[in-house]
């Protein structure tokens, strides 16, 4: 395995979560602004294991899904043209076209590779790709709102309907 350009420690200070909703162990790759490839190594005295399903332990797809978003925040937090502020922090706000293609067990170390296909303001959508082994077990697209712990909740369709415009706009990888 490469040396990591970002440690446990490293990525540890850049997200809001703490144990166990860790799902990011170190970053590998980091291109601001386009992409990221981050590692999270599963184990099987995690705590999901004890439900999910005691007879064969396989990751939840809720925690894939975790994984990538949060390689996301960590990318986010290296990309100038987010905007994002100390004290801020992103919200997923979209998951769309996810497909979960193999199952992923303890002993298994996913690779998390997401890539920026727009930014507009504070929101993002990016896609990505998990796989183990290099066969893909997981794949789809993310998008982020950039909030504040203070800031005022928008209406509940405001945030989707923001999220569909940049969805839909022209615009190109990292444009603001």
């Amino acid at each position: 395995m490469a040396t990591p350009l970002m440690t446990f420690a490293q990525v540890r200070e850049l997200l809001k979560q703490r144990f166990p909703m860790i799902m990011v162990d170190c970053v590998l790759e980091l291109v601001p602004e386009q992409r990221i490839v981050t590692t999270k190594n599963v184990t099987g005295n995690e705590i999901q294991f004890l439900g999910h399903f005691p007879e064969l332990a396989i990751m939840p797809g809720t925690l894939i899904v975790e994984a990538f978003g949060q390689s996301a925040s960590i990318l986010f937090s290296q990309t100038t043209a987010l905007g994002k502020q100390p004290g801020e922090f992103v919200v997923l706000g979209l998951i769309k076209e996810m497909r979960f293609l193999m199952p992923v067990f303890p002993g298994d170390c996913m690779h998390i590779t997401v890539e920026v296909l727009k930014i507009a303001g504070d929101i993002a959508l990016v896609e990505g790709v998990v796989t183990v082994d290099q066969t893909v077990v997981a794949r789809g697209k993310l998008g982020f709102a950039r909030r504040t712990p203070d800031s005022a909740r928008p209406e509940p369709m405001q945030g989707v309907s923001m999220l569909r415009s940049v969805e839909e706009s022209g615009q190109n990888r990292g444009g603001v």
